[in-house]
């Protein structure tokens, strides 16, 4: 009598599967919500003064968040579209120099690694973080080609240094009230959490 051969422990049960479309429509459903917040938070944001938005970086507040909770294909393109959206409809950023094209290389990055890293099953915090790092590169790799071609000559250290220095108020709240909101929506939604292996501490 020949032994069965057990099951292959990569085959998704009935449950997940059945799931899969759920999760799916709360990501567009997070994706407009969030994609929406983006666009209004920097208007809430500059009208409390001027300068008030490059300090609390208002736009990615959301992106970061939706790409910790929905998958990575929806959070980018929300990432790539907001910066320009909100240019279209409200006038910042701007498109001359060319902030918009490099917010939006940024915040695509910053959904992407967000996004990548949790599914992974990186603890929140640390997909934060990852996620702050690679948008970083990325907005300097396309400050260097997309905004150097378009004529914005503004230097690597004014970009990378100086700006962090003046947006440490946005990059706190990006790695605390972010997470922490996540964390909530997370353990506060009937379907839990995307990803199925979640960790939350760092």
């Amino acid at each position: 009598m020949k032994p069965t051969s057990p099951l292959p422990e990569a085959v998704e049960t009935p449950e997940a599967t059945d799931r899969e479309p759920l999760f799916e429509a709360r990501d567009v459903a997070l994706g407009g919500l969030f994609g929406a917040l983006a666009i209004v938070l920097p208007v809430v944001f500059h009208a409390l003064g001027p300068g008030v938005g490059p300090v609390f970086l208002p736009m990615y507040l959301p992106i970061l968040a939706l790409g910790l909770l929905v998958s990575w294909r929806t959070s980018v393109l929300v990432g790539l579209l907001a910066p320009l959206l909100s240019s279209v409809l409200t006038g910042m950023p701007p498109m001359a120099p060319p902030i918009a094209l490099l917010m939006s290389a940024e915040l695509a990055a910053l959904a992407a690694a967000a996004g990548l890293a949790r599914s992974a099953g990186v603890p929140l915090w640390v997909s934060c973080v990852l996620a702050l790092v690679a948008s970083r590169v990325v907005g300097t790799l396309a400050l260097l080609t997309i905004g150097h071609a378009l004529g914005y000559n503004q230097s690597i250290w004014q970009y990378a240094v100086l700006s962090l220095a003046l947006a440490w108020p946005g990059l706190v709240l990006q790695l605390t009230v972010v997470p922490a909101t996540v964390c909530a929506l997370e353990k506060t939604s009937l379907l839990g959490s995307r990803w199925r292996k979640v960790t939350y501490g760092a």
